[in-house]
């Protein structure tokens, strides 16, 4: 098993527990960035659920709607200064239309919580703003390589999310902000994984399933499905 990137584990944990239907309260930030450990009360308010003219909104909801924010605040400045220092032209090429399209993200994540009163962050939380230092002092191809693997982990992460959410959500608002989120971050990653510089060793572990099944044996091809209707044939 590769070891993650750092981040990366914390970020999958929470991704696993959105799949779960779970929220973990993460706190508020101060002006200067820094993390504020949640009281009892934020926690329980952050944990509870609130009627909308669209529905149910839970915690899991309000917190999609940040997190596509969240990405827009560390992402857009990572792409613009992408555009002047990335080693190779289409690193500067993607990565710059990935800070583009993050405009249309933010402007829907911003709709969103204005009609579903959700409080959204002005900036980057501490976590990305050490990617942004660590992004920053990096130079040449190693520049292009750690932007890009962190970019592509944390959306690969906020893809996950958007369906967790999408497939769960009891608010129509919610719904129709993750289906239009989905295509705009399957965009980011075809973009980022466009650059070259993703590859097996960047990427974080598959996820862990309970059961699959057993690999073929590869000396005895498989022979084709029959099509699922004509197993049902008759039923």
């Amino acid at each position: 098993m590769r070891t993650p990137l750092p981040g990366v584990a914390a970020a999958c944990g929470l991704a696993a527990m959105l799949l779960l239907g779970a929220c973990t309260a993460t706190g508020r930030q101060a002006s200067d960035g820094a993390a504020v450990a949640p009281s009892p009360a934020d926690e329980a308010a952050q944990q509870s659920t609130v009627d909308t003219k669209w529905g149910p909104l839970g915690p899991a909801d309000r917190d999609l709607i940040v997190r596509v924010r969240q990405a827009a605040l560390w992402e857009i400045p990572v792409g613009r200064q992408a555009q002047r220092r990335a080693a190779r032209t289409t690193t500067r090429r993607n990565l710059g239309e990935i800070a583009r399209r993050h405009a249309g993200s933010d402007a829907l994540a911003r709709q969103a919580a204005v009609k579903l009163n959700v409080p959204l962050p002005d900036q980057p939380t501490p976590e990305q703003q050490s990617w942004l230092s660590e992004i920053t002092g990096k130079s040449g191809n190693d520049y292009d390589r750690t932007a890009i693997a962190r970019m592509r982990t944390a959306d690969g992460l906020l893809y996950a999310s958007i369906g967790a959410v999408r497939g769960s959500t009891r608010n129509t608002l919610v719904r129709a902000f993750a289906e239009k989120c989905e295509p705009a971050v399957r965009a980011r990653l075809k973009l980022l994984e466009g650059t070259g510089f993703v590859t097996g060793d960047t990427l974080p572990d598959p996820p862990q399933v309970a059961s699959a099944p057993l690999p073929g044996n590869p000396k005895q091809p498989a022979s084709p499905a029959p099509a699922a209707t004509a197993l049902l044939a008759g039923r």
